[in-house]
């Protein structure tokens, strides 16, 4: 015979299950329109240029148009809070960065949403190696040499980001710490501009990956990785601590696919699974790493657990710096 509490607990499973099965079906069925990813950046950096590998990746597996739009501004919340105000169906994402997700909302208190409810991680995509780029006009060999010129010579170079609060601009900051320079800061809306800048000499310094191909042209010096490892497309550059300066140590930037906060499970895992396979494509790993870039296939918690701590890491800095950034 049946008791009462065991009836009552059946009923319960019933029901949850029975309530499960409209977000089952929606994840099943998905997609059944467009989906637009929104990179928070202006177009022609490493963001944008990740966005439309995984976008086509995405669009051959799921069979409807995954489409980039580029809504820069603000050091990425522009384009961020349109996700975050968009229906977590799934139908806007957001390609998301280090500096969106785990730099901008400790340095900043006027953000139009709040960074940890307002989204819902979906997929770690790559890792990106930066490094220490100078104009060749920079009477400096290695970092060594830079390091003593600008110390020699403070407030007369410049470094170039790719907007207030973001990575470049965080991790020129801390090497003005690491290095006692004064390097003064030069925001651009976006990598493409700040890179424009830096070949024509209008500002001497910029930490990046979005330069290694004029680096490679000869119309940028690379004199460290930012990275806690040589970067084997470039393994003559030495990494910060080689070079003598392993006080820097902030971590390395990172791009992931984010949505709306709330999203059903079933969804983002369905999510999870297609960028993870679009991104490990061979083809796609191969124009990652010609981008200074590695691939990273996580779990959804897994990718989670990083924003988490990457956010407590760069909140420490900005308290001991006293970093804040407001636009």
């Amino acid at each position: 015979m049946m008791t009462p509490s065991r009836r009552r607990a059946l009923r319960l499973i019933a029901a949850a299950s029975l309530a499960a099965l409209p977000q089952l079906a929606t994840a099943q069925a998905y997609p059944t329109k467009p989906v637009k990813i929104i990179v928070p950046f202006a177009a022609g950096g490493r963001a944008d240029a990740l966005a439309r590998m995984l976008a086509q990746g995405l669009q051959e597996q799921m069979g409807q148009p995954f489409v980039v739009e580029n809504r820069g501004g603000a050091s990425g919340s522009l384009g961020s809070d349109l996700v975050a105000k968009a229906p977590p169906d799934g139908y806007t994402l957001l390609l998301a960065s280090t500096g969106t997700q785990a730099i901008l909302p400790k340095i900043t208190t006027k953000l139009p949403y709040d960074a940890d409810r307002d989204f819902t991680p979906i997929a770690l995509m790559v890792e990106s190696y930066s490094f220490i780029g100078v104009h060749p006009g920079v009477k400096a060999n290695n970092l060594k040499e830079f390091v003593d010129l600008a110390r020699a010579r403070p407030g007369e170079f410049n470094y170039a980001s790719s907007g207030v609060g973001t990575y470049n601009h965080f991790a020129g900051e801390f090497f003005n710490i690491a290095a006692g320079t004064k390097i003064t800061h030069i925001a651009y809306r976006g990598s493409g501009p700040s890179v424009n800048d830096l070949v024509a000499g209008h500002v001497q310094m910029m930490i990046g990956g979005e330069f290694v191909e004029v680096a490679q042209a000869g119309k940028v010096r690379i004199l460290a990785t930012t990275n806690p490892q040589r970067w084997p497309g470039l393994p003559d550059i030495p990494t910060m601590k080689e070079a003598g300066l392993a006080e820097f140590s902030a971590p390395p930037l990172w791009f992931g696919l984010l949505g709306p906060g709330g999203m059903p499970r079933e969804l983002v895992e369905k999510l999870n699974q297609a960028a993870n396979k679009a991104m490990s494509d061979p083809k796609t790993v191969e124009r990652v790493k010609a981008a200074a870039s590695i691939v990273r296939s996580e779990s959804t918690d897994a990718f989670a657990s990083l924003i988490k701590a990457e956010q407590k890491a760069f909140g420490d800095v900005a308290k001991q710096t006293n970093m804040k950034f407001e636009e």
